[in-house]
């Protein structure tokens, strides 16, 4: 709202052009052009700087403004060839809506990064266990749709899980062996990315370490 979108808006969709002035114009009137082809119901054009930062304010503040809509969210971060987008995003409202779990897609359509933010309240009982079924069916959903676990914040620990989904024995395996080609000790960020069983030993030990150590 503070942004200034149509709040019967079912969407938002942001374009930014640049290059030499005539061209830019060109390239605006045809997304303009594209837009109202497709049913859009309002397009408008940023005349300033100004304008410019005020239509993108409400794409910065997003996150924020989940905080009205419930507690806590869980953020997913796939990738999807942009040919695909369209399906995938009514996969991830089919998901979503079959395990009563509220999202938001904010998102880089340029590239096909996709942000589902499932948003709820983890008070409530058995929210925790759909929302992080929906999240498994998204990952597999994006892979599915010839993706990737993730487009610009890293595996870390949370996707380990489907890294053998995505990847061979032989593509993890050798994986492990470059990182240990750099890293033989496992002391640059430990336990991260690769799923264990195709860590080093010292990542292995970490399973026997006593509870609190790794906190």
């Amino acid at each position: 709202v503070a942004a200034g979108y149509p709040t019967d808006a079912a969407a938002v969709l942001l374009a930014e052009v640049e290059g030499l002035e005539g061209g830019v114009e060109i390239d605006a009137a045809r997304i303009e052009e594209l837009g109202r082809a497709n049913s859009a119901t309002d397009v408008r054009l940023a005349g300033s700087e100004e304008e410019r930062a005020a239509l993108w304010k409400g794409r910065k503040t997003a996150f924020g403004a989940v905080a009205q809509i419930a507690p806590d969210y869980y953020l997913h971060d796939t990738v999807v060839p942009r040919a695909r987008l369209a399906d995938i995003l009514e996969q991830i409202y089919e998901i979503t809506d079959r395990h009563e779990v509220t999202v938001m897609n904010v998102f880089h359509a340029g590239d096909g990064n996709l942000h589902p933010l499932l948003v709820f309240d983890a008070r409530e009982e058995g929210t925790l266990e759909r929302v992080h079924a929906a999240g498994a069916e998204i990952l597999r959903a994006s892979l599915a749709a010839g993706g990737v676990l993730s487009g610009e914040h890293g595996i870390g620990v949370e996707k380990q899980a489907y890294m053998d989904e995505l990847f061979s024995p032989a593509d993890l395996d050798h994986q492990n062996r470059l990182r240990q080609a750099f890293d033989s000790a496992c002391r640059a960020n430990p336990g991260k990315v690769l799923p264990m069983g195709h860590s080093c030993a010292d990542i292995q030990a970490l399973r026997e370490m006593p509870t609190g150590v790794w906190g």
